[in-house]
């Protein structure tokens, strides 16, 4: 888990819950709020003050149903920060739901119903860099690997996906695949989630295992 504490932003239009949520996270050390937003429409004025490699926020805990753009239509626009993590945090959760959030690019969701200490464990782990879905959701990443044969994963990278692969396996940094290729480290990053997504991995190091084990 990240040394450093995990920055959060609420986005939540009711008063109480985020009062009460602030109150919650006051009390853990590695937690801390950055900020209470209440609309989608004040999220994409936080956002415009930010840059995609700049954020004030490590962690966005979003609420779906907001007044102006709602969390849904959100979550692609929250994908051109690749720093910033997203939970959704939802009083809707069904199986549908969960699947359109976990495709539009959520990091993880957690039901409005959870208790406490599910929704800082659900935190923390997405700060850590996993993803944090419910058993039983297709998105829920798996502990050992996927149960999709991996010869059908590796043909849904395309050419410069599996180059960039040989090169993390390789060693070389974000910054260092971006000036080997000539791109910029944002497209290197959305590379590398598009990567893990294809190949249906939880975390970086299941990624080098998965390149060691298949040759690439």
């Amino acid at each position: 888990m990240p040394s450093s504490p995990c920055r959060l932003l609420i986005v939540d239009d009711h008063l109480m819950l985020t009062q009460s949520l602030a109150l919650l996270f006051a009390g853990q050390p590695d937690l801390m709020v950055v900020g209470q937003l209440a609309s989608g429409t004040a999220l994409l004025e936080w956002l415009s003050k930010a840059t995609p490699t700049t954020l004030p926020a490590d962690v966005v805990l979003l609420d779906l149903h907001l007044p102006g753009p709602d969390g849904l239509t959100l979550l692609p626009t929250l994908q051109q920060y690749p720093p910033l993590r997203v939970l959704v945090f939802s009083t809707a959760a069904s199986p549908e739901l969960i699947e359109r959030v976990a495709a539009a690019g959520a990091h993880g969701f957690v039901a409005k119903s959870a208790d406490a200490e599910y929704l800082l464990e659900a935190i923390r782990s997405v700060h850590a860099g996993q993803k944090v879905f419910p058993l039983g959701s297709r998105r829920a990443a798996p502990a050992a690997g996927s149960t999709t044969e991996p010869l059908l994963r590796l043909h849904r990278l395309s050419s410069r996906e599996r180059e960039i692969v040989g090169l993390i396996r390789a060693g070389l940094t974000t910054r260092d695949i971006a000036d080997r290729l000539s791109l910029s480290e944002f497209t290197v990053g959305t590379h590398r989630r598009n990567i893990m997504h294809k190949l249906e991995l939880p975390n970086m190091a299941a990624l080098l295992q998965f390149a060691f084990d298949h040759g690439l």
